[in-house]
């Protein structure tokens, strides 16, 4: 199965967002994971600073939506350790092609980069499966 992405493309970045007018990147998995296979990730609430102070907000709370696995998968998660962070602090969707994902950049618009780019290349820290899919 091959999702048309392209309605994905364009949203605005919006802390705490996760519909059509903004999302960050954990709400553009719960507008992504809802519309196309129906199921509702947890909004957890979270500090904007969370992963400045260290605390591994990611790894507290997906065990219950996510099953880390070794490898990306189509339309899985990639978590990113961004160079200078203590923990896992950015999300995406590996689309089709198994090169390419689907993210919310701080302060910007949702758009697709290659995992194979440099800087996202080093940064991936982990995979994951959603539950359910």
């Amino acid at each position: 199965m091959k999702i048309d992405i392209s309605k994905y493309l364009g949203i605005p970045f919006k802390h705490h967002g996760s519909d059509w007018s903004g999302v960050d990147c954990y709400g553009l998995l719960r507008l992504f994971f809802k519309t196309e296979f129906g199921i509702d990730i947890i909004n957890y609430g979270y500090d904007e600073n969370w992963c400045k102070t260290g605390f591994d907000w990611i790894r507290k709370y997906y065990e219950e939506n996510w099953i880390q696995i070794d490898a990306q998968v189509r339309y899985g998660v990639v978590g990113f350790k961004m160079p200078g962070f203590q923990v896992e602090h950015h999300l995406g969707i590996v689309l089709h092609d198994m090169n390419s994902f689907l993210h919310s950049p701080l302060n910007s618009f949702s758009c697709v980069n290659k995992l194979s780019d440099r800087i996202w290349k080093r940064s991936i820290n982990s995979f994951y499966k959603i539950k359910g899919t």
